[in-house]
This record gives structure tokens, C-alpha cells and sequence, in this order.
């Protein structure tokens, strides 16, 4: 009995060792799932030396295991001895599952013509010798998506003819917290490789918004309706070293059976070269049409260094994290990982994120974090010219930094072009497209990133400025509202709130959300000086002289202070001499934030002033 099958409410999955009873998912030992099979194909007593046979033929254990796994059904089950409505003790005799079982049966496909027939569906035929098989199977997962939602209407929050596939956090059971870090970044992997498919059918959710769906309590069909996903994936993963075994399961919203499950049993080593044949062979099959640039990507890649990848994971999972000291943990690990698969391109990427978030900080001198960014970039498009994260990292760099701005679509376009379901690609996107004053374009980009991601407060903080300088402030504030829902102590969310608030005439409203975002922050010069904005502009000049000094005593700490952010607080205070004296000093440093110059409406006082349109001319910003 190999196949799925019911015991009243529990739909029993013995190939992926689980049990699901209305969205609630319990993972069996493997010993245990065999005693629940070997009851469920009885409809008479077992007795206990057939299950010892069945389920240990090939170890010596005594009874008290068997005890054990009774134990550990009965409580699952939450059954009664006394009483039992599931599994009933024969003294003497055995054991008896008293509830009635019944199959699960699997859904037919839906009837087609020629016209609309469904690409066929490879399923694998036999359990992969490498863990990365899984992967593979995966991503069929997500080819299915498109088989079914074929026949399938996506639900109201998904856009038309599009399916949206959650992967939730892969449950770690290799009684070993310490591979925590294993099991989510293997989440965060397949979700970026998942993007990177040829579909325009097939949306995928972000780790961003995923990662707080660990360990979570909430049912299936929740997560789905808060995600706004027609389909789930959940999935295990065990290791031992370099050996791995990790199960995976694809759901539907507001099914009770699976669509589709395997397990894969395999070593780490060969993950990418496995990885790429597996997705050529699987896109063949279902006739999507690769382009040659696609096909030579997927011909050809190198085992790596598991200790390598393993260090990589690390960074990546905690790259969104602040602080200089948590940067530059991660640079180590990256470090290690470069060292070790010196041939592996995601590492030198994530290293070159590292180097201008120190920069955007005020961690580390703009000039020489961007230089560094810009050397990783090179070297890893020499190792993938199909990178879309270094396509994204590039851009960035073209636009914060060199101000080439065409350059810097250029690399947009690109890296939407190989992965359309990057969330974070197209939040940079609408940023730049913002800072364009592109206001309209940019909101597409932002309304597919916080679809991508949407528990992700980031994205809407962004949209809720975006939409304040559209003057459509209502919107505005209900993104405000739900990314404080999400995060409530993120700094980020208070920082961009609070200019928002000013522009409705809401000062007191502004100046309390600043103060958060200084104390959320620990005091980040960015925060300071945006509340030295709003203390200056709500005629509390003393408060705002204040922030003034914090800032100049943040720079007398051998710390890199924006001149910009110096200008826009002598901005507020009127003092429109001292702010283009400083827009000055930020145009000299090349710096980052004078690509928002010409849109942020805090300076408009100043845009007739010949001065100011000069520093625009130059930045490129004024033709």
C-alpha cells in the first residue's frame, strides 16, 4: 500500500512518511508509517511477530519498539487506549485499526481538445541517485502548476491566467538543529530557481515572504489565501553529512489530497551539473521551447564543494539582516564559499550585495564598496553571463554609483528577462523607474513585486512612497498600514512612512513614526536625518540642530555621513545656502541617494534654483 489512503480525517501519505488532517501536516518516522501500512492493509488482527517480521526483518530490535510506535500513532491519532477509536490493543494477540480505510483517489485530468491540450507531464521514473534530483522533481512540481491551471481558475488575488506556487520552509529532520541553515536555504535556492523557468503561466513567492512561515501553526488553505497561491509545495529534508534525503509534495488550495510527491535519496556534491540536465530533459519533454541562450546554460556546470555551498547558505539566509557586524559575518562566509567553489557564481554576487549595502549604510567609503562590487559582478557574469542576480546587482551599481542610467535598464531588462519572478529585481526596478520620474511604470514593477511577495514589508513601504507622489495618498496609507501589520518594529517601514505623513500635513504623525524608525534602527544616520526633516520643517528648529550634530559626530567617528542627508535637513530649516553647499559636497562624493534628487518633493523648493538644476545636469538627471 504504497499509494495514499484515509483513516476518518487523516489522509495517510506512506511514499513522503506523513499525515494531513485539514491543513495540519505530522511527519512519521519511517518505522512508524510502516506499522500504520502494514495495520491499514489487515482488516483482522496483526499480531505482533508479523509486524516484528514486516517492519524490522532486517534489524534485531526487541518488542519495546514496536510499543513505542503504537505510542507514538496513538497520540498522533490522539486516541485512547481505553477507548480507541483508531488502533485497539488485542491482549495477547496484537494489534487492530479499528477505523474503516479507504482510498484516495487521484484526480483525472480534465478532458481537452487538440487546440488546448496540455503540454504532457514527465514524472520521475525511479528514485535519482543525487539529492539534487529533488530539485528536479520540483520542478515539475512547478510545470504541473501549468498543466493544471490549464483547467483551473486562479484565484481573485492572482493575476488572470497565472497560477502563484508557495514553497514553505522545508521541515529540518535531521535531529540536528544546526542544519536549520540547510534546510532553508534549499528553500530559498529552489524558489530562485523555480523563477528562472521559461513560464508565463507561473508566478512563485518569494523566501521573504515564506521565511515567516516556518514552523507555522496556520492551515494550508490559510497560507494560501494570506499568499494568494493556487498551489503549495511542502517538503523535509534530512542530512547526514554529505548524504541527503529529502521528500517533496505539491497541494492544491482547497484540496485535501496531493497532486504530486517523491522522496530522493542522494550526495550533495553534484547538485548543479544534475540540476540543469534534469530541467533541459524535463523542458523538452513538455515541448517548452528553450532559446539557444537557455540551452547553453543548462549544458554545462561543476560539482562544488559542499562545505563551500554550505558557507554560502549561510550568508544568504542572513544577508537581510543589519548591521556592519552582521555584514561582515556574512563576508566571511562568502569568503569561504569563493575560496571553495571558486567557480560558482552565486558567491561572488551575494559578496558584491554585501559591499554596497555597507556603502548604503554608511558603513564603508561609497567609492571603494562599489569599486569592489563592480570587480565580484565582472568576475561572476565571466562564470554565468546568465545570471540575473548579477544582471540586477549591475544595474544597481550603473544607477546609485556611475549614474549611467541607460546602462542601467539595460541590466534591469536583463535580469527580468532570465528570472520574471525575482520580487527583489522588481522592487530595484520600480526604484529606479521612480527615481526616473517614471511614476506609472515604476507602480507596474511594485504591484508584481509585492505579488511576488506579498508578507514582505519592504515592497509595500516602497509602493506607499511611490503612490504618495502619484497624490494618491489613501492607497498610500494602506500599504503603510499592512507592512506595519507585517513588520511592526522595521525600520525601513517608519523611514518611508514618515515623509508620506509630512506631505498630508500629518507632522505629528510623521515625527512619531521617524522616532520609531530611529529607534527600530539603533540610530542609522538615514533615520536621524529624515527626523531631523520633520522636527525642522514642524518649527522644532532646536530639535532638529540636534540631529545636526548627532550626524557630524557620526562623521568625526571615521564613518562615511550622506551630504545629501546633512542637505536635507538644513533644507527644512530653510537654509537653502547650506543645502545646495551640501548637494554639492554629495555630487563631489558620488553620492548613492542623488539619483532621487529631481523626485523627492522635500527639495522642490529648490528646483528653480540654477545651482540645483546644474548638480541635476550633471548627475544626469536634467537634459
Amino acid at each position: 500500500m504504497d499509494d495514499n489512503f484515509q483513516i476518518q480525517e487523516w489522509v495517510v501519505s506512506p511514499k513522503l512518511n506523513s499525515l494531513r488532517n485539514n491543513g495540519r501536516m505530522v511527519h512519521l518516522e519511517p518505522k512508524v508509517m510502516q506499522v500504520l501500512v502494514c495495520l491499514a492493509k489487515s482488516p483482522d488482527v496483526v499480531s505482533k511477530e508479523k509486524l516484528m517480521r514486516t517492519v524490522w526483518a532486517d534489524t534485531f530490535v526487541t518488542d519495546d519498539v514496536l510499543t513505542r510506535s503504537i505510542s507514538e500513532l496513538r497520540k498522533v491519532f490522539d486516541d485512547d487506549k481505553k477507548n480507541p477509536r483508531f488502533i485497539q490493543t488485542i491482549p495477547k494477540g496484537g494489534y487492530r485499526l479499528v477505523a474503516p480505510v479507504e482510498e484516495v483517489k487521484k484526480p483525472e485530468p480534465a478532458e481537452v481538445t487538440p487546440a488546448t491540450a496540455a503540454p504532457k507531464l514527465l514524472l520521475p521514473r525511479s528514485r535519482q541517485k543525487i539529492w539534487l534530483a529533488a530539485v528536479a522533481g520540483l520542478l515539475v512540481l512547478l510545470l504541473a502548476t501549468s498543466y493544471f491551471i490549464g483547467r483551473q481558475n486562479a484565484p481573485p488575488s492572482t493575476s488572470v491566467g497565472r497560477a502563484m506556487l508557495a514553497v514553505l520552509p522545508f521541515q529540518n529532520l535531521s535531529n540536528d538543529p544546526g542544519q536549520d541553515f540547510f534546510a532553508d536555504g534549499l528553500t530559498a535556492e529552489m524558489i530562485s530557481q523555480f523563477g528562472r523557468l521559461p513560464s508565463d503561466r507561473l508566478g512563485v513567492i518569494a523566501w521573504a515572504s515564506m521565511a515567516r512561515y516556518k514552523g507555522t501553526s496556520k492551515s494550508e488553505d490559510q497560507i494560501s489565501s494570506e499568499l494568494g497561491a493556487n498551489y503549495l509545495l511542502e517538503g523535509t529534508v534530512r542530512r547526514s553529512g554529505d548524504q541527503v534525503r529529502i521528500t517533496a509534495e505539491l497541494i492544491e488550495r482547497g484540496k485535501r489530497d496531493h497532486l504530486w510527491s517523491n522522496s530522493y535519496d542522494g550526495n550533495l556534491k553534484d547538485v548543479l551539473a544534475l540540476q540543469n540536465r534534469v530541467a533541459r530533459e524535463i523542458a523538452s519533454e513538455i515541448r517548452v521551447q528553450l532559446s539557444p541562450q537557455e540551452e547553453a546554460r543548462l549544458s554545462v556546470a561543476s560539482p562544488v564543494n559542499s562545505e563551500g555551498y554550505d558557507a554560502y547558505l549561510k550568508a544568504k539566509l542572513r544577508s537581510e539582516m543589519p548591521g556592519k557586524q552582521t555584514m561582515q559575518a556574512n563576508m566571511e562566509h562568502l569568503r569561504t564559499a569563493i575560496r571553495l567553489n571558486p567557480g560558482y557564481a552565486p558567491p561572488y554576487v551575494a559578496m558584491a550585495v554585501a559591499n554596497r549595502a555597507l556603502a548604503s549604510q554608511g558603513a564603508a567609503d561609497p567609492k571603494l564598496s562599489y569599486a569592489a562590487a563592480r570587480s565580484l559582478l565582472v568576475k561572476a557574469l565571466e562564470l554565468d553571463p546568465d545570471s540575473s542576480t548579477a544582471h540586477r546587482e549591475l544595474g544597481w551599481v550603473e544607477w546609485r554609483y556611475d549614474w549611467n542610467f541607460t546602462e542601467a535598464e539595460k541590466e534591469f531588462r536583463s535580469a527580468i528577462q532570465l528570472n520574471p519572478n525575482d520580487a527583489s529585481l522588481r522592487d530595484i526596478y520600480a526604484l529606479f523607474l521612480k527615481s526616473m520620474g517614471r511614476f506609472e511604470d515604476a507602480l507596474a514593477q511594485s504591484k508584481q513585486a509585492v505579488e511576488l511577495s506579498p508578507m514582505e514589508s519592504f515592497s509595500r513601504a516602497n509602493q506607499g512612497s511611490l503612490l504618495a507622489l502619484m497624490k494618491r495618498f489613501d492607497q498610500a496609507n494602506e500599504q503603510y498600514e499592512k507592512a506595519a501589520e507585517i513588520d511592526p518594529q522595521h525600520p525601513y517601514v517608519y523611514e518611508r512612512m514618515g515623509p508620506v505623513l509630512l506631505m498630508q500635513g500629518r507632522n505629528a504623525d510623521a515625527i512619531a513614526a521617524l522616532e520609531k524608525a530611529r529607534d527600530y534602527s539603533g540610530g542609522q544616520q538615514d533615520k536621524l536625518a529624515w527626523l531631523g526633516y520633520a522636527y525642522a520643517v514642524s518649527r522644532r528648529k532646536l530639535d532638529a540642530l540636534k540631529v545636526l550634530e548627532q550626524l557630524q559626530k557620526i562623521a568625526e567617528g571615521h564613518q562615511y555621513v550622506s551630504p545629501l542627508h546633512t542637505a536635507l535637513v538644513h533644507n527644512g530649516l530653510g537654509d537653502n545656502e547650506a543645502a545646495i553647499a551640501w548637494l554639492e559636497k554629495a555630487y563631489q562624493a558620488r553620492d548613492e541617494y542623488l539619483v532621487y534628487l529631481s523626485v523627492y518633493p522635500e527639495f522642490q523648493n529648490l528646483h528653480s534654483d540654477k545651482r540645483f538644476q546644474a548638480i541635476e545636469r550633471r548627475i544626469g538627471l536634467l537634459q
